[in-house]
């Protein structure tokens, strides 16, 4: 059986095919729905301050098929939007993906504490994705130890998060591009060669992580 590359996470438009499967991120008043496969969210920078809107379309859009996550969602201490809006819309995410039963894919910037116990504390009894990991294995540790997975991003690429790459357990990550130009083969590759693993064997390991959270059939 063949499996394709996972892009966990994108910001740019790919069109799925037998060698890359895609999920392109949907961010609430700033992108339009795609009918491919993709996650819909909130993200931390584009809260609007009187957000009923936002939360309306979150709940009547995210339960079609092809949204696959919700989110990214999450908190960011470097940006403009109030840190109580930010947690309240965040924990509203939280509520809404254990509802309709689907994955949260987390976005996390200087917040990773606040983001833990904001998990526990509304109980998320979904599968959760930290994407754009790029923290110590220290940090890596805790979020895996609480059940969660961990996605890299293109800025391994720079050698500077090899120990990370090394210390991984295979069955709590994912491999994304995010919103960088960088292809994710280049990701897998990379990975593998630091890993001193096969890439096959990478591709049928992430393509079990993700049959392991998804309600999606990847391979028809």
């Amino acid at each position: 059986m063949h499996v394709p590359y996972i892009n966990i996470h994108t910001h740019n438009t790919f069109e799925c095919t037998e060698l890359e499967f895609s999920i392109r991120n949907v961010i609430i008043s700033k992108n339009y729905l795609t009918s491919s496969p993709c996650s819909l969210g909130i993200h931390p920078w584009y809260v609007e301050s009187s957000n009923a809107a936002q939360i309306d379309a979150l709940n009547v859009y995210a339960k079609r098929d092809n949204v696959l996550a919700i989110g990214e969602c999450g908190l960011d201490k470097l940006c403009d939007t109030e840190w109580p809006v930010q947690i309240e819309t965040f924990k509203k995410q939280i509520d809404f993906a254990n509802a309709i039963q689907k994955p949260l894919i987390v976005h996390c910037v200087k917040a990773h504490q606040e983001c833990l116990q904001i998990l526990k504390a509304n109980g998320v009894d979904v599968p959760v994705i930290f994407h754009g990991f790029e923290k110590n294995a220290i940090l890596a540790e805790q979020i895996i130890k609480d059940g969660y997975y961990i996605s890299l991003g293109p800025s391994v690429l720079n050698g500077k998060k090899n120990e990370l790459i090394t210390e991984l357990p295979l069955n709590n990550i994912f491999l994304e591009t995010d919103d960088r130009s960088a292809k994710i083969i280049d990701v897998y590759t990379y990975f593998c060669a630091i890993r001193k693993i096969e890439v096959p064997d990478l591709m049928e390991q992430l393509y079990r992580n993700f049959k392991n959270i998804f309600n999606y059939q990847l391979l028809k």
